[in-house]
C-alpha cells in the first residue's frame, strides 16, 4: 500500500498506547498494527480540565446542585444506595428507600400520598396527669424526625395548632399550641387522605407552584417597600436607610451575606403583599436556599447574616415549616452570641446607630426565639438576664439615630415603632421563669399556677400610657395598633397556656370511673376560670380588631395563631359540660370564633382548616336550628364522643393524656 495515501495522526493509536509501541501514526492504520493485523483506531484526545483550587470549587458547587436536584425529584430514594446500584450494575433493582414521611404542603401537593400508620404505646393510668402523658409519642424511635424541604403533612402549619399526629412533626411539647387539640381528636387509623376540601385548597395550589413567573412589571423595589411597609413596621430589625444605601452599592457586606439578606426581605415583601396563590416569594426564598448550600456562608459570622437568618425563621414558620424556621433561629442565637450581640460593650468605639442596630437584633432573636419556645413546647435556651447586659432598643423615631450622630437623641412617651419591641423584649423577659417551671417536672400546682400569673400583672401594669390600647395617637396609626393588640394577644395567650392544663384534667374527670376524681379545689376553680376568661377577652379583642381594621396578611396570621388557641377553650367546655347554666354563653364564644373564621376563610387556607375543625367539634351544636334547646339534650356530645374517641377505649380508667397518646390523634 502506497503511503501516499496515509496522513499523519497527531498522536498514538489505542493499540500502540497501551502495548507502548513507537507508533508510526498513519492513518488509517499505523505500521505496528498493520504487520500484526490489529484494528487501529485514534480515539480523541482527552482534555483535561486543569487541578485549580477555582475549578475544583466550580466541580463541587456542581456536585452539591446535582444532589439538591436530586433530592427533590427523589425525596425518598437514598442517594448513597442509588450510587452503589449505578457502580454495581444492578439500577435495576429496587433502590434502598428512606422511611416515607407525609409530605403534604397545601402550597405545592394536591392529596396525601401515605400516613403513617400510627400505633400509639399504650402506658399505664396514673394519679395525675403528667407531662410526659401530655406530649404525644410517635410509635417509631425516628418518629420525631421531620422534614421540610419539599413537602408537608396536610396539617403541617407553622403555628403548631394543627399539627395533630406526632409523626413528622418533630416534638411538640405540653405547652405547644397542639395540646388541646389532640385531646379532642383522634386518629382513623384507617383513613389516609385528608378531607376533600383540604384536598381542593391543596389542588389550588399546586398547579401554579411551578408556573414561569413574568417579571417584566414587577420590581424589587415593590417588594422592598412592601417589607418596610407591611412587616418593618412590626418588627424593625432592619434600619432602613441603611438598607437602601447598601442596595445602591454603598458599604454592602461582605460575600453571600449580601445577597441572603437581600432576597429574605424580598421574600418577605412578597409574602406580605400576596395571598395563597401567589408563589412569588419562592423565588427569592429558593435563592436563600441556593445561596446557603454555600458551606463558606457558615464559616463566617457578620450582623447581616444573623439578620437575615432572624428573618427566615419567622418567613418559613409563616409558610408552614416551622421546624425548619426554628432551626434557622437556633443559627440565629447562635451567631448572634458569637457577635455579642447579647453585650454592651460601653468601651467600644463604633457609632451610636451601629450600637443601636445590635440591640435591635439581639432583641428581635430573644423574642423570636421566646416566642417560637412557648408556640413548640420546647425549652428556652436563651441567656438568664445576668449574662446579657445589652440595654434595651430606644423608643426614637427612625430619623433620630443616623451615621452621624454623637449624641444620644431623647426618648419619646408617645408610640414609635420601637414601642412594641420594647414591651415585647420585657414581657419575654419576665415570663421566662413563668415558662420553665410550667414544662418542668413535678407539675406545678393549681395555686402555683395563680402564684406564678403575678409575674405578668406585674410586667402588664409597668406598660406605659402611651402605649395603651386606647391611646388616641395608637388607635390613630395602623401599624402601632396591629403591634399592640398583638402585645395583647400574646399576653392573653400566654395566661391561657397557664391555666390550660387545669381546664384539660377538669375535661378528663367525667371519664373516670372513681367517684372522688370529679372533687375541684377552689384553687382549681379559679383557674379554670381565668383560663376561660381570657380565651373570651381574646375572641372579643380580635373580633373588635377585624370590626374595625382592614388586616393585613401578617396581621391576619398572628389574629388565626390566637384565635384558634383561645377558640379551643369554650368548645372544650361545652363538649365537658353542656347542661351547664353557662353554657350558652359558651356557645355564643364559639359562635364568634366560626363567624371570624368564617369571614377569613374566603382568602386564607388556614382560616378554611381551623374552620372546618370547629364545625366537625360543634356540629350537633351549631348544625341544629335550635341550638340552645339542643343544649337541653342530655346525649347531646354522645355522637361526637363516640366519633372522636371511639368505643374500643375503656374511657372511664384513662387518664386525660392518655387519650391524646392514643385515641385523640386527628385524622384530617
Amino acid at each position: 500500500m502506497s503511503t501516499e495515501y496515509f496522513s499523519s495522526a497527531p498522536w498514538k493509536c489505542d493499540a500502540c498506547r497501551a502495548r507502548k509501541f513507537k507508533c508510526s501514526k498513519e492513518h488509517p492504520v499505523c505500521s505496528p498494527c498493520a504487520k500484526q493485523g490489529k484494528t487501529c483506531v485514534y480515539s480523541p484526545k482527552v482534555s483535561r480540565t486543569a487541578l485549580t483550587r477555582e475549578n475544583l470549587t466550580r466541580a463541587e458547587d456542581r456536585v452539591r446542585d446535582l444532589e439538591s436536584v436530586f433530592s427533590v425529584l427523589l425525596p425518598h430514594v437514598d442517594l448513597e444506595s442509588f450510587l452503589l446500584s449505578v457502580r454495581q450494575g444492578t439500577l435495576d433493582q429496587p433502590v434502598r428507600a428512606t422511611p416515607p414521611l407525609p409530605h403534604l404542603s397545601p402550597r405545592q401537593n394536591a392529596s396525601i400520598q401515605q400516613d403513617l400508620a400510627y400505633q400509639p404505646a399504650t402506658s399505664p393510668g396514673s394519679d395525675a396527669a403528667s407531662h410526659e402523658d401530655s406530649e404525644a409519642l410517635p410509635s417509631a424511635v425516628d418518629g420525631f424526625d421531620w422534614t421540610e424541604a419539599v413537602n408537608l403533612t396536610a396539617l403541617s402549619d407553622g403555628m403548631a395548632a394543627l399539627s395533630i399526629k406526632p409523626e413528622g412533626a418533630g416534638y411538640l411539647g405540653a405547652t405547644s399550641s397542639v395540646v388541646p387539640l389532640r385531646a379532642l381528636l383522634r386518629s382513623d387509623h384507617n383513613n389516609t387522605e385528608s378531607s376533600p376540601s383540604l384536598q381542593r385548597h391543596a389542588q389550588q395550589q399546586s398547579s401554579t407552584l411551578l408556573s414561569s413567573v413574568n417579571f417584566t412589571n414587577v420590581t424589587q423595589n415593590t417588594f422592598i417597600d412592601a417589607y418596610f411597609q407591611f412587616y418593618n413596621t412590626q418588627y424593625p430589625f432592619i434600619h432602613e436607610s441603611t438598607f437602601r444605601a447598601q442596595l445602591a452599592g454603598a458599604n454592602r457586606p461582605k460575600g453571600h451575606s449580601w445577597s441572603i439578606l437581600l432576597n429574605t426581605i424580598l421574600a418577605i415583601g412578597a409574602w406580605s403583599i400576596g395571598d395563597d396563590e401567589s408563589t412569588m416569594d419562592d423565588i427569592f426564598y429558593n435563592e436563600v436556599s441556593r445561596l446557603c448550600m454555600d458551606n463558606s456562608v457558615f464559616e463566617s459570622g457578620n450582623l447581616a447574616i444573623v439578620q437575615a437568618l432572624l428573618l427566615l425563621s419567622n418567613y418559613t414558620q409563616k409558610r408552614d415549616r416551622p421546624n425548619t424556621g426554628w432551626n434557622y433561629l437556633g443559627l440565629a442565637v447562635r451567631m448572634a452570641l458569637s457577635l455579642g450581640l447579647h453585650k454592651e460593650f460601653p468601651k467600644w468605639e463604633i457609632t451610636l446607630l451601629q450600637r443601636e442596630i445590635r440591640r435591635r437584633v439581639w432583641w428581635g432573636v430573644y423574642i423570636f426565639d421566646s416566642g417560637a419556645s412557648i408556640t413548640f413546647g420546647r425549652p428556652i435556651l436563651l441567656p438568664e438576664l445576668g449574662i446579657m447586659d445589652a440595654h434595651e432598643v430606644l423608643n426614637i423615631t427612625e430619623d433620630a439615630l443616623t451615621p452621624m450622630t454623637t449624641a444620644l437623641p431623647v426618648e419619646l412617651n408617645d408610640p414609635t415603632q420601637y414601642s412594641g419591641m420594647i414591651a415585647q423584649s420585657k414581657f419575654h423577659i419576665s415570663i421566662k421563669g413563668l415558662y420553665n417551671r410550667l414544662i418542668a417536672q413535678p407539675e406545678p400546682s393549681a395555686q402555683e399556677l395563680l402564684e406564678l400569673e403575678q409575674s405578668i400583672d406585674q410586667w402588664e401594669e409597668a406598660i406605659p400610657a402611651y402605649f395603651q390600647v386606647n391611646n388616641p395617637r395608637v388607635q390613630a396609626d395602623t401599624n402601632f395598633l396591629l403591634s399592640r393588640f398583638k402585645l395583647q394577644w400574646r399576653t392573653m395567650n400566654v395566661r391561657i397556656v397557664l391555666f390550660r392544663p387545669i381546664i384539660l384534667r377538669w375535661a378528663a374527670k367525667p371519664w373516670k370511673s372513681d367517684p372522688g376524681s370529679c372533687f375541684e379545689s377552689p384553687e382549681e376553680l379559679e383557674c379554670r376560670r381565668r383560663c376561660l376568661g381570657n380565651a373570651r377577652a381574646t375572641i372579643n379583642s380580635i373580633s373588635d380588631y377585624m370590626t374595625n381594621n382592614i388586616s393585613s396578611r401578617l396581621g391576619t396570621w398572628y389574629m388565626l395563631y390566637f384565635l384558634f388557641q383561645a377558640g379551643l377553650i369554650p368548645i372544650i367546655y361545652l363538649m365537658t359540660d353542656p347542661l351547664h347554666a353557662d353554657a350558652p354563653s359558651w356557645l355564643d364564644d364559639i359562635r364568634a370564633t366560626k363567624t371570624l373564621l368564617t369571614h377569613t376563610s374566603t382568602y386564607n387556607q388556614l382560616a378554611a382548616r381551623c374552620l372546618e375543625v370547629v364545625n366537625k367539634l360543634c356540629s350537633p351544636v351549631l348544625d341544629d336550628p335550635e341550638p340552645e334547646v339542643m343544649l337541653q339534650n342530655t346525649d347531646l356530645f354522645d355522637e361526637t364522643h363516640a366519633m372522636y374517641l371511639g368505643d374500643q377505649f375503656d374511657l372511664g380508667t384513662m387518664e386525660f393524656w392518655d387519650w391524646s397518646n392514643n385515641v385523640l390523634q386527628g385524622s384530617m
